[in-house]
């Protein structure tokens, strides 16, 4: 019963949306996929914003991504409190805002995740975007689809549904196959640096790590086929992030004709815990990549911290916390395992947290450098306990993987060097903190 009223709910919200956007006709942007969608939402609208005067762009400042916030975002309501008052307010505000408004934005730009067959079918009866992204095929929600087929076969209906540009990643095993059935205009990009071939459209090379003082940066030659090529510099370090920038030279110029110079410079802001880097107690230097995780988040992140130590930490000695990988189905056994690959010996410690963990990958290593805990909680003390024993060494330590009912963010808060970077972590809104007290995380 109470998903049925939901339904109805999802329904009656999105007849708003839909009238919302007939009366003020914006450019829609619209990211999807497995990994990486909110960074790129979040960088990509960030530059636009700097770089087209005169055009107003709105992307939610929150992580609302399901079936709900499609419409919720078009009609700028962010606060979300469940109970049945808040359900009769957002009512009350979206008939208001779809006929009273005046236009908000001339851009909107919307990340959305599905989690089930169909539910793209009922976002695209809301509203079918200009310009669509599609990022990169991963193993997460394989328990609602059961094959990486069926979420692809999901997914790409937002591409061949696309009224001007679509981006394909070339990187993705089904870019090749959906590619003829979209009739958009259409580019193959890649995320992997130094990968060029004839069939992609944007490349990306020369990519390097630079510091300067007590900041990290990251310079790169972005190669547009049949166009121009730029150099760019950035405070975005990782390679596979830096794609997001080359959307804006599309946008921007699909939106409103400007020119753009050959070097560019971005200093740019990510959401918490997507790789931030921090200095903890102890002198040591911690990764914060706690939001979440899939199977190749994880690899990239591991591999992005041994980078980081040959670049700029060459006598620090690692240490990695993480937590299992969720939603993988039959993967879950396979992709945990196949950490030990990446993970290899080349580590000073490694703390496991929760039952996956315990069960495939800690029997894969039988020496004393491997540690397993039941939560965050302990996580911390342990690992705040082994920092105290070994204070003569510098650490880079690795947090990956968080989410509802893990919390493993809280575990930072106990080593940071500067506690008032505390708010630079995810989920420390007061509805985040009031559920992990009501976990017992405090």
């Amino acid at each position: 019963m109470k998903k049925l009223i939901l339904k109805i709910y999802f329904y009656i919200i999105s007849i708003f949306a839909k009238i919302y956007l007939k009366r003020h006709s914006p450019v829609v942007i619209w990211i999807t996929w497995s990994i990486w969608k909110t960074s790129a939402r979040m960088i990509i609208s960030e530059i636009i914003s700097q770089n087209i005067k005169n055009q107003t762009i709105y992307t939610s400042n929150k992580n609302y991504n399901w079936e709900l916030w499609l419409s919720l975002s078009i009609l700028k309501i962010s606060d979300y409190t469940p109970s049945l008052k808040w359900i009769l307010k957002t009512l009350i505000k979206a008939i208001k805002i779809s006929f009273f408004w005046k236009k908000e934005y001339d851009i909107l730009f919307l990340e959305y995740w599905i989690d089930h067959i169909w539910e793209m079918d009922f976002l695209l009866s809301i509203v079918k975007p200009d310009i669509s992204i599609i990022t990169k095929i991963d193993k997460v929600h394989s328990s609602q689809f059961k094959s990486k087929e069926k979420i692809a076969s999901e997914k790409y209906k937002l591409s061949k549904n696309t009224k001007k540009i679509a981006f394909l990643n070339y990187d993705c095993e089904f870019s090749k196959k959906y590619y003829p059935e979209i009739k958009s205009k259409k580019y193959l990009y890649t995320s992997n640096v130094d990968d060029t071939c004839e069939d992609i459209d944007i490349n990306i090379s020369d990519y390097k790590l630079i510091k300067k003082d007590k900041s990290y940066f990251s310079t790169f030659k972005l190669d547009i086929k049949n166009s121009k090529q730029y150099t760019i510099k950035t405070n975005i370090l990782w390679a596979e992030n830096l794609w997001y920038i080359w959307l804006w030279v599309f946008i921007t110029n699909y939106i409103k004709k400007i020119d753009i110079w050959n070097e560019l410079e971005f200093n740019l802001s990510l959401q918490p815990s997507r790789f931030s880097i921090f200095e903890w107690i102890f002198e040591s230097i911690l990764v914060d990549s706690t939001y979440n995780a899939s199977p190749l988040s994880m690899k990239k992140s591991i591999e992005n911290v041994y980078n980081l130590r040959k670049n700029f930490f060459p006598d620090y000695k690692i240490i990695f916390c993480i937590w299992d990988m969720r939603e993988l189905w039959d993967y879950e056994e396979k992709e945990h395992k196949n950490l030990k690959n990446i993970l290899k010996n080349d580590f000073e410690a490694l703390f496991l947290v929760w039952k996956a963990m315990n069960t495939h990958l800690k029997p894969l290593y039988n020496n004393s450098k491997v540690y397993w805990f039941t939560n965050s909680k302990k996580l911390w003390k342990e690992l705040k306990s082994f920092l105290e024993k070994n204070i003569q060494n510098k650490y880079l330590i690795l947090f990956k993987w968080s989410q509802n009912t893990i919390f493993l963010e809280e575990a930072i808060k106990e080593v940071l060097k500067d506690k008032s970077l505390e708010n630079k972590l995810c989920r420390q809104d007061d509805f985040w903190i009031e559920k992990k007290q009501s976990y017992g995380i405090f």
